[in-house]
């Protein structure tokens, strides 16, 4: 074994923060500006300040913050790379100008640390599925060692081919349980694309070794010596070998290739023919033919679909899944023989973005099933730190961003939405469901249109008097804007409002629950509820199924006391809360 193999760095641990960041560096005016601690300081500030990142001490040096972004971006080829310590910030690097001569970069300028094409590129992604292609590009340029990592082990080795290799072997086994985390541990040490098998009989051995071992606690300990042995060999930590192992298991499931199922990583099954292409023409540049490299890294990575005979086979390939699926030939896109490859293209992720849609209808009819709700609540009880049960090994990276996707998939649950479910969502989610980050400003963070009346719901992980500070205003707006966009349909328009806990002063403001448009106010209706009580309220729900128009009259009954001050309000709700459910 030789020394573990990881993408990006564990500071961007999630890639699905990438494409913010390139914008925050686009915007910040700091492409092919960012040399220095000063100028990694203010990137650092600026991803602060677009809600990027948190930093939370600001009195110490927290350069290294800019500074390990930059290295990522670098390193998947978004931006260049600084080649020469002689090089200033304002000066034209030598290797940069070299591959401009040999390869045409015509919107490079030749500065460390500026935005490539594949960078452009993924800033422009708006869908989930262009912003797959992106970072599929992206992963398949990716070689180690390079000029940019000469240390990084000895011969031409891509680690994403390689998870693509272990991936689609593990998919021909009668077993076919995909890779854990722990087993990633085996593959994230391995750099020869000729030991496939070896890896498949090591993960093959450990599974026998932890489906012998008894009870959670036996199987935990197999988990642990098998990442303690591997460590040891490579010289790490087990626990930053964990780290790695999560990190590699993030970014592959952003290329739209890989899929995350029951805790494991697979291969997207509606992608296995790409896979198989890719597989079938693996290209691999050589570490002597480094301009090469940095050309493919930089414009990202050719796909088999760049030629139009597999694009146009993907096309017909989704065409007819989506015929089987219920479709009808006038809802699909036309297609005509005379279009340009990226045409072509654009109509194949058309095709993509409606089964994927599809998909997500069925998504939401499955939540209503009971171990989904049971899921939900372990999901809700996990951000509201309560405990949950040991069958449920739940990992939550982005607070706010579960919070606002576990509370969508408790109102699917519930039943009967006539919006559909991704237009109740304002947040967006990968192939698998899963949140990719929070709803953006200017909107509720979830609208649910049900037969008789419309809920706005906003959720907030803020406490204490900044929560009336951050959420006062823009909640009683988004209530007040949905009860304009739906007086058409005459029907009456609530908003609830979820927080671990609810401050006085923001219980005024919605008990008061007026908006101004000019000198004319709007009375509206909001509840707020803590994290708590909803919890409650879905574990009813678990055992005795409740229709929408129950949730309704539960509102109704949280509004009727609103004539009292706030706290006595807050225990009112609570009374009302504790009589629904028992």
């Amino acid at each position: 074994m030789s020394s573990a193999w990881h993408f990006g760095n564990t500071t961007v641990r999630n890639p699905q923060r990438i494409r913010e960041g390139l914008l925050v560096l686009q915007n910040s005016g700091l492409s092919g500006n960012l040399i220095g601690p000063i100028q990694e300081r203010l990137f650092a500030d600026a991803l602060d300040h677009a809600g990027v990142v948190t930093i939370t001490n600001k009195s110490r040096d927290y350069s290294d913050m800019g500074r390990k972004w930059r290295s990522c971006f670098s390193q998947l080829g978004f931006i260049t790379h600084k080649f020469s310590r002689s090089v200033g910030a304002n000066e034209v690097d030598g290797v940069i100008r070299e591959v401009q001569t040999e390869y045409i970069f015509s919107d490079l300028t030749g500065r460390s640390y500026e935005i490539t094409p594949s960078g452009h590129r993924m800033i422009k992604a708006e869908t989930v599925q262009q912003q797959n292609e992106c970072m599929l590009r992206a992963l398949l340029a990716y070689q180690i060692p390079s000029v940019i990592e000469p240390k990084n082990g000895t011969t031409s080795f891509s680690p994403f081919l390689y998870i693509l290799q272990v991936l689609s072997r593990l998919n021909e086994l009668q077993d076919n349980r995909g890779l854990s985390k722990v087993e990633m541990g085996l593959v994230q040490v391995c750099r020869d694309h000729d030991e496939v098998d070896l890896v498949i009989q090591q993960i093959i051995k450990f599974r026998s070794k932890y489906d012998q071992a008894e009870g959670r606690v036996g199987k935990r300990k197999q988990e642990r010596l098998l990442l303690e042995g591997i460590a040891t060999s490579v010289g790490v930590n087990w626990e930053s070998l964990k780290d790695y192992a999560d990190v590699n298991f993030r970014y592959p499931r952003l290329t739209g290739l890989v899929s995350l199922k029951s805790k494991r990583l697979v291969l997207n099954q509606n992608k296995v023919p790409i896979v198989k292409a890719i597989l079938t023409n693996p290209q691999l540049i050589d570490s002597s033919n480094q301009n090469l490299y940095l050309m493919r890294l930089w414009n990202g990575a050719e796909l088999p679909t760049d030629n139009s005979i597999n694009a146009t086979n993907e096309i017909n390939r989704f065409k007819h899944i989506l015929l089987d699926a219920g479709f009808s030939e006038q809802d699909l896109p036309s297609v005509s023989k005379s279009l340009e490859v990226a045409e072509l293209n654009l109509i194949r992720m058309q095709f993509e973005e409606m089964y994927q849609l599809y998909l997500e209808e069925k998504f939401a009819t499955d939540q209503a099933e009971s171990d989904q709700v049971k899921e939900i609540i372990a999901y809700l009880k996990k951000l509201d730190k309560q405990k949950i049960p040991d069958e449920f090994d739940i990992e939550i990276d982005d607070e706010p961003s579960y919070l606002e996707w576990a509370v969508w998939r408790a109102f699917l649950a519930i039943n009967n939405i006539i919006n559909k479910p991704h237009k109740a969502r304002r947040f967006k989610v990968d192939q698998d469901f899963f949140p990719i980050s929070c709803a953006s400003g200017g909107g509720a963070d979830m609208i649910f249109e049900f037969e008789d009346f419309v809920l706005v719901v906003e959720v907030t992980l803020t406490t204490s008097s900044r929560q009336e500070a951050a959420e006062g205003e823009p909640v009683r707006r988004h209530v007040a804007k949905e009860k304009i966009n739906y007086q058409q349909t005459d029907k009456p328009v609530y908003g609830l409002f979820l927080a671990r806990s609810i401050d006085n002063n923001t219980a005024e403001t919605f008990r008061i629950g007026v908006w101004y448009r000019g000198d004319e106010p709007d009375f509206i209706n909001i509840v707020p509820l803590t994290l708590s009580q909803f919890i409650s309220i879905m574990e009813k729900f678990e055992c005795n199924r409740f229709e929408n128009q129950q949730f309704r009259k539960l509102l109704d009954g949280c509004l009727i006391p609103r004539n009292a001050h706030a706290p006595a309000w807050k225990r009112e709700i609570e009374k009302t809360v504790l009589s629904f459910v028992n």
